[in-house]
């Protein structure tokens, strides 16, 4: 594990400046200005914005829901306890904050469209003919919020992810297999590469956050139902300026 001090030396920041003076087989600089744009442009609009996007919707989301905080608090209370730190490890052991954070993705939808593909050949689509080197934008606002495959699609319903016994469903439960129109990162080969570090630094932040305090609504005003459709457009939708209180617990 790298200490402080090792953390001065390391980091992208220092791997980037380090490159910018590799060069390549014919000796020439390949690391760029434009390489190191694209890379910022990347961290900010793929990783920042998406996490900002879905986190504050989450607390959005709880402040309205009181008693979905309780059965939140109760389970990391039991899981984790209130006085350690969330780990990774606690995951699977909270089914019930899972299923949250994968209906909050699929519920504000906050990267609408996909990244552009293209086709490698010829092939056919629900009866259509695409050519070869077609252009493909998924439109994943509409997958998620057909009612062709989820239930109440602008309802906010957790426990759409979960079994009778409140356990997440299996990848190859039959339910489940139905919502593999689920797709907030993406789906195969090509999905999102941040997708693992995204959905755990989202479990460690909640986690905490339930640990140590409960969302309300303001004192001077009510708070409005988080509605997706409401969400501020960007590179990224967001959602709207609002005001909150966490009492601690």
């Amino acid at each position: 594990m790298l200490s402080e001090n090792d953390c001065e030396k390391t980091g992208i920041y220092h791997y980037m400046k380090e490159t910018l003076n590799e060069k390549d087989e014919n000796g020439n600089i390949w690391f760029n200005d434009k390489n190191i744009y694209a890379v910022l442009f990347n961290i900010t609009a793929g990783a920042y914005l998406t996490t900002r996007g879905t986190l504050l919707s989450a607390i959005h989301i709880l402040a309205k829901r009181p008693e979905l905080q309780r059965s939140l608090q109760k389970e990391v209370d039991k899981v984790i306890g209130r006085n350690e730190n969330p780990r990774l490890s606690d995951r699977k052991k909270c089914p019930l904050l899972e299923a949250v954070v994968m209906e909050t993705l699929r519920y504000i939808s906050h990267a609408p469209v996909l990244i552009l593909h293209a086709t490698s050949q010829s092939t056919t689509i629900g009866g259509y003919t695409v050519t070869k080197d077609t252009v493909i934008i998924p439109n994943v606002w509409t997958m998620h919020h057909s009612d062709k495959y989820w239930d109440e699609p602008f309802s906010f319903k957790p426990e759409r992810f979960l079994d009778e016994d409140g356990q997440l469903l299996p990848a190859t439960h039959p339910v489940r297999k139905r919502y593999s129109i689920f797709a907030a990162f993406g789906l195969g080969k090509r999905s999102c590469i941040g997708e693992v570090f995204a959905k755990s630094r989202i479990f460690l932040f909640l986690s905490s956050l339930m640990q140590m305090a409960t969302i309300s609504e303001p004192a001077e005003n009510d708070l409005l139902d988080f509605d997706p459709r409401k969400m501020a457009p960007g590179i990224v939708l967001q959602p709207q300026e609002y005001k909150v209180r966490f009492l601690l617990r």
